[in-house]
This record gives structure tokens, C-alpha cells and sequence, in this order.
């Protein structure tokens, strides 16, 4: 298992709240697919925006390239988030 980590900051919710972390939750959980191999994930509210874990099973190139479209078709879900890598 592997874990990826983003912050997704929203311009118009300079400092989002639980409840839009959980939110955020909810939308990526109700469109996960089987084939994207995600066994977890951890949202929590920052001061500058919505951290997020994303917990993958498997290891190498496959589960890589599984992972990168999973997370492209999860953002896309949630347009008003940007991504952004963390420190």
C-alpha cells in the first residue's frame, strides 16, 4: 500500500471547514471505482485548505499509472478544488 498527498485549496473558502472536508469525502467515496485500488481515504481541514490522503493498494508501474488516473477522475469531481502538491 502507498499513499499520495495533496492539498486542494478553493479560492472562494480561504479557510474551509470540517464539514467541507467532509463534503469532499463524500463526493470522492461516491464516485471510486474498483479498478482505481483505493483502500483509504483521509480528508481534514488545514488553514489553507483540505488535505487529502489517498491510500493505494499494490506497488510499481501498473499501480502508479493506476493511481494518476484515479486521482484525475476524482479531482474532476470537485472542479472548485485545485490541487496542489504539499510541502
Amino acid at each position: 500500500m502507498y499513499l499520495v498527498r495533496l492539498e486542494l485549496a478553493n479560492p472562494e473558502l480561504p479557510q474551509p471547514s470540517r464539514t467541507d472536508a467532509e463534503r469532499i469525502l463524500d463526493v470522492l467515496w461516491a464516485h471510486l471505482q474498483p479498478r482505481f485500488g483505493i483502500e483509504h481515504i483521509r480528508v481534514r481541514a488545514g488553514p489553507a485548505g483540505i488535505n487529502l490522503g489517498l491510500f493505494f493498494r499494490g506497488s510499481g508501474t501498473d499501480a502508479a499509472t493506476h493511481s494518476s488516473t484515479a486521482i484525475a477522475h476524482l479531482l474532476a469531481r470537485i472542479p472548485e478544488w485545485e490541487p496542489k502538491i504539499p510541502p
